[in-house]
């Protein structure tokens, strides 16, 4: 699998990869978001393991690093497998603290850090493997991380865009087990990295 990186867009859409804003519509009226703000989503075709679906990213409401649920199994991030769905209308769920963007394929030599990397190995920020023992432990495999460095700096897509950094301006890496067919069955989130 070559990797994939994905960028903050000076510009908004409500299909594909997205950042903040609004929930996807197939969320409109699940518990998840009466405890959890969005984050993102990744697109159907922004990873061959999404196989036609996509993954949304929730953050629980009031999480900060200082929390005891920074690692697996119990981090206060929970991540979906859905079909494809567009931003619903509804801001139940909604992150108060982030602006709205489009998530852009960015090249992966390029000097800035991607908000969100796609590969077979993470990059960690502490080089401390560790991290990872217990979620490998259960089988699972590493999928993708979001990483704050990628947060906008510039004027573009809005100089607030985030008024604060979520995760202690470090990275949360994600896990999954793939079927025979290489189709994520589950995808979790697995530690916290700053």
């Amino acid at each position: 699998m070559e990797p994939v990186h994905l960028a903050i867009a000076p510009v908004d859409r409500r299909e594909g990869s997205r950042v903040g804003g609004n929930p996807p519509r197939c969320f409109a009226g699940d518990t998840l978001v009466e405890t959890h703000d969005y984050l993102l989503t990744l697109a159907a075709s922004a990873a061959e393991w999404l196989l036609g679906r996509e993954l949304s990213v929730f953050v629980r409401r009031g999480f900060t690093i200082g929390d005891d649920d920074l690692e697996y199994p119990d981090i206060g991030v929970h991540a979906v497998l859905h079909e494809p769905s567009g931003r619903g209308d509804g801001i139940v769920g909604r992150h108060p603290g982030l602006g709205s963007a489009a998530l852009i394929s960015a090249p992966v030599d390029a000097e800035e850090a991607p908000f969100v990397r796609i590969a077979r190995d993470p990059v960690l920020i502490q080089n401390e493997p560790s991290y990872a023992h217990a979620v490998e432990a259960d089988g699972y495999q590493f999928l993708f991380q979001v990483n704050e460095e990628g947060w906008p700096v510039s004027d573009a897509p809005d100089p607030e865009f985030v008024e604060e950094y979520l995760f202690g301006y470090g990275s949360v890496y994600f896990y999954g087990r793939l079927d025979s067919k290489g189709a994520a069955q589950i995808v979790v989130p697995g530690f916290l990295d700053f």
